[in-house]
């Protein structure tokens, strides 16, 4: 790839400067699919669109918008954006990926944004390049924006000490499992977790040995599932389990299966083995989200009589 750094500047505007460094694959020019925007012209489409996208705060509307506002200069089959969550690359992909590529490092005041890309089936010429560059020149601070707010989003909706999701998104979660799965027909079961005696371990080994229990009980639990399940912490000691399409025998062989193979996780460097205690329930005909909950709920405390480190099913 040829590699070429370009420094954008905001004007008199008092803003830091934005720097884009592009990336594009070699290949033979082809001829150039529109003129590069006219001082003038892009003075108007900078206004309207600047404008437009400061409007959004959403990030996957914002992308899109701004694919289809540069697709007006820059023709692309595809526009991509990754960036950092808390560690975890997130990507947003808009169309099918061509085979030659643009991509641009997107720092504004020293705060990277993430990695923007555009491909497509022949390559980008040198005035599409520079006409692109400008129109990033317009995206970059309501993206910033809209990273804050996606940003302080996530972390409201995601547990800190296990990096699972919370029990504030947990009901909307399994509000909309349960309609897709009455609408499509297709099953549902909610796993109700707890970790046995974790008082005891805050009391016997310090809060730091009961937090360290969680986290490697919500590591196993994230681990062990398929990517289409869905894991929460719901309370202090309690997680929840969204099986999709699971359900009956099958569910129970699920929570069976984590159950054994976190009571057989080292316990270093817990100074206690954990042990979980699970309902199950399946999801019927007439269920709402407060009939589901209860009976896996109330198969969760069954397990709890029955001596912990067990499995009880309501199905």
């Amino acid at each position: 790839m040829d590699e070429c750094p370009v420094l954008l500047t905001r004007g008199s505007d008092g803003m830091k400067p934005i720097t884009i460094v592009s990336k594009q694959q070699s290949a033979p020019l082809p001829p150039p699919a529109r003129a590069r925007l006219r001082p003038a012209d892009l003075a108007q489409q900078s206004l309207a669109l600047a404008v437009s996208l400061a409007r959004n705060l959403d990030l996957e509307p914002l992308i899109e918008q701004f694919s289809r506002s540069a697709g007006d200069y820059v023709p692309h089959d595809s526009l991509s954006f990754r960036h950092d969550v808390a560690g975890s690359e997130q990507t947003i992909l808009i169309g099918a990926a061509g085979r030659h590529a643009c991509s641009y490092q997107l720092t504004v005041e020293d705060t990277s944004l993430g990695t923007l890309s555009l491909t497509r089936c022949r390559r980008f010429d040198e005035t599409e390049l520079a006409t692109l560059e400008q129109l990033l020149g317009i995206i970059v601070y309501p993206l910033r924006n809209a990273l804050l707010y996606y940003r302080a989003q996530h972390e409201a909706a995601t547990d800190r000490l296990t990096g699972l999701a919370n029990r504030s998104v947990f009901g909307d979660a399994l509000a909309r499992e349960i309609s897709r799965a009455q609408r499509y027909g297709s099953s549902l079961a909610l796993l109700m977790v707890d970790l046995d005696n974790l008082k005891l371990i805050n009391d016997r080994h310090g809060h730091s040995a009961g937090d360290r229990a969680l986290q490697q009980v919500a590591q196993a639990l994230r681990t062990s599932l398929r990517d289409s399940d869905q894991v929460f912490r719901y309370a202090g000691d309690e997680f929840a389990v969204l099986l999709i399409g699971g359900e009956g025998s099958a569910a129970v062989e699920v929570a069976e299966r984590l159950r054994t193979q976190v009571a057989e996780l080292s316990p270093e460097p817990v100074p206690v083995r954990p042990t979980l205690s699970i309902g199950v329930s399946s999801l019927r005909t007439d269920d709402d989200t407060q009939a589901l909950f209860e009976r896996a709920d109330t198969a969760l405390y069954a397990a709890k009589r029955a001596g912990r480190n067990c499995v009880y099913s309501t199905d």
